[in-house]
């Protein structure tokens, strides 16, 4: 699911309605209200129910995806392996890892992937905006692979 950012009269927020995050989360109401809250700071949102679905919708809109918040507990594809897949398409992506139960595993992701922070849940639309633009900020510089990728799908 896409939707686009509030105009720019509407918005508080630096923000070009390019800026698109792309929320992975399982829980359905979780990410109904992150979507909320990131499109009142003025982004666009795309939604994946789990890491398959992200790495789908990854393939169809990667040119106006500008960072991904990523639960890393979820079922069939589990964050950790839909981070791997996603910087394997795009090294530079800003991510920031989410987790309410493996605040170990997420905070060693976050320590040993370069680009990628961690947010405990829950958190507030503050700490949301303010992570994900640290993220933004902070993005790795271009990266080339040795040989180019295969197509997503």
């Amino acid at each position: 699911m896409y939707a686009a950012a509030p105009d720019a009269a509407s918005a508080e927020s630096n923000h070009t309605p390019r800026e698109a995050i792309l929320v992975v989360d399982d829980e359905e109401s979780f990410r109904t209200a992150v979507v909320r809250q990131l499109r009142n700071a003025g982004f666009a949102t795309i939604e994946a129910r789990d890491g398959s679905e992200a790495i789908r919708q990854f393939a169809e809109h990667q040119e106006e995806i500008t960072a991904v918040l990523l639960d890393l507990v979820m079922p069939h594809t589990s964050g950790g392996e839909t981070l791997t897949i996603l910087r394997y398409y795009n090294p530079t992506l800003p991510v920031v890892v989410t987790s309410g139960y493996s605040e170990f595993a997420a905070v060693s992701l976050a320590e040993t992937e370069r680009g990628v922070h961690f947010l405990r849940k829950p958190f507030t639309a503050t700490e949301l905006t303010t992570e994900l633009r640290r993220a933004i900020s902070e993005r790795l510089p271009k990266q080339r692979h040795a040989t180019p990728p295969k197509p997503l799908f």
